[in-house]
């Protein structure tokens, strides 16, 4: 009789013996010393890249995960409430903020210009959603990014920018910390451009509440891009996340934000009776909870300041000069797929094609007040379709308009027979009067353009078509 012992002895050698005529048959890809294991390796490492971007969603122990909020009267800078202002909050997209004043600051110093084409690099196009879906090796025009900013809330836009005015996002993060500094921004720390989570990523409401108010002062120029609802770009609709811009009365800018270490968070500013306020709500349950408190809160706030002797609000700033206007970010300024392509060293403005919402009942051509053109009838006094006008601005002010026009003709006086219009038009609620040089060949356009800008005349060449120049004919 076999010992025990044996017979264990018996059962291993079998085992082995199995083990080793399964490994001869199995594929040469699960062989351990094959090319195939090399080429899982870069999935191990992947894997841990990804703990590793994981860890980084980890609130930071010192930020506090309840409800914050400050309402502010903007003109005063008057705390009119507020629960936990100070206390250190994940600002999730609200980052963008200062990503978006640190773009301005550059429009307004020349170092960008809103035409400029921005590359598109590996790491922006691999930036989580939400996002463009830009292509790496492409490139993306500064305005296009900055709205994306604005409405989408896109992460690799952030990406974008952040490399083209820092070198790397790194960099750029320690930017808009030294520029937090100097807002008085005294507990916000940035470490990218975009509020992806990172622990270290640190604000408070009442930081917040100080940008917002910067970039109303700093910027007022600008500031009219933060009402816009949706962006086209390539096609199809960035639509804003900010609701309230459709939901409360007044209501006309700033931001969102969401993490799951942030809870919801929303930036707003919201003008009644000439009185503007501006609102932070930090750390929300959720998106609709979040909006109802802020409407709740702005409203308690526009109820504290009518019975306070507080100013009206008035833009603390004016802009540098006519160059510098909300409708240089028109938000019917597209480029169209069927755009032409321009010569290289064309004006990086030219090109754009302006879609403008249907006309008021009234248009201005060269000052004057002309009646509208019957439905499907030509309009005698407009630029032909088919040809192109130099835009030198778009302003809120008609007379402003009118004076920019009369610099552009005078810098240009050689262009003989050259026609001159102030038209009309309505966006984002407001009204614009677009100064323009019209009935021009797109060379006549383009040089005209690169002309003025040379006498740092700031414009853009635009092909006329059918819905983009009221009384086109």
């Amino acid at each position: 009789m076999t010992s025990p012992l044996r017979r264990i002895a018996a059962g291993l050698s079998l085992l082995a013996a199995a083990f080793f005529l399964v490994a001869a048959l199995l594929p040469a890809d699960a062989n351990a010393k094959s090319p195939s294991v090399k080429r899982a390796a870069p999935t191990k490492a992947k894997a841990k890249a990804v703990r590793s971007a994981a860890a980084s969603w980890v609130a930071n122990p010192a930020v506090d995960g309840r409800d914050a909020y400050i309402i502010l009267d903007a003109t005063s800078g008057r705390e009119l409430s507020s629960d936990q202002p100070d206390q250190l909050r994940h600002p999730a997209s609200l980052t963008k903020l200062m990503t978006i004043y640190l773009t301005f600051s550059a429009l307004d110093s020349g170092r960008l210009s809103l035409g400029d084409g921005l590359p598109v690099s590996i790491s922006a196009h691999n930036a989580p959603p939400t996002k463009m879906g830009l292509p790496p090796g492409r490139t993306v025009s500064v305005r296009d990014a900055t709205m994306a900013l604005v409405t989408r809330s896109a992460n690799d836009a952030a990406v974008v920018l952040a490399e083209a005015l820092g070198g790397d996002e790194a960099s750029f993060a320690r930017m808009m910390t030294s520029k937090a500094r100097q807002l008085g921004m005294s507990q916000t720390v940035f470490r990218n451009a975009s509020g992806l989570p990172n622990r270290e990523q640190v604000t408070t409401a009442r930081d917040m509440a100080r940008l917002a108010f910067a970039l109303m002062r700093d910027f007022p120029h600008y500031y009219p891009v933060f009402s816009v609802q949706s962006w086209p770009y390539r096609g199809r609709s960035l639509e804003n996340h900010n609701r309230m811009l459709g939901s409360y009365e007044g209501a006309d800018g700033l931001k969102t934000g969401y993490t799951n270490a942030s809870g919801f968070n929303l930036v707003m500013s919201a003008m009644r009776d000439n009185r503007r306020l501006i609102g932070v709500v930090m750390g929300g349950d959720s998106a609709g909870k979040r909006d109802r408190m802020m409407a709740m809160l702005m409203d308690q706030g526009f109820a504290t300041a009518s019975t306070m002797r507080l100013s009206a609000w008035t833009n603390i700033r004016k802009p540098p000069s006519a160059r510098y206007t909300s409708a240089n970010f028109d938000p019917s300024l597209v480029i169209p797929e069927s755009t032409p392509r321009l010569a290289a060293n064309t004006s990086p403005l030219a090109g754009f094609t302006a879609a403008a919402p249907p006309p008021r009942a009234e248009q201005r051509g060269a000052g004057l007040a002309v009646p509208p053109p019957a439905e499907g009838s030509a309009a005698p006094n407009g630029p032909s379709i088919g040809s192109w006008v130099i835009q030198v601005g778009s302003f809120s002010d008609a007379q402003a308009a009118q004076l920019a026009l009369e610099r552009a003709s005078s810098a240009l006086v050689d262009m003989h027979s050259i026609s001159a219009t102030v038209d009309e038009v309505q966006m984002a609620n407001k009204t614009f009067h677009r100064a323009r040089l019209t009935d021009l060949s797109q060379a006549q356009a383009v040089d005209g353009c690169k002309r003025l800008e040379k006498k740092k005349i700031y414009c853009a060449a635009i092909q006329v078509t059918a819905w983009n120049t009221p009384n086109a004919r």
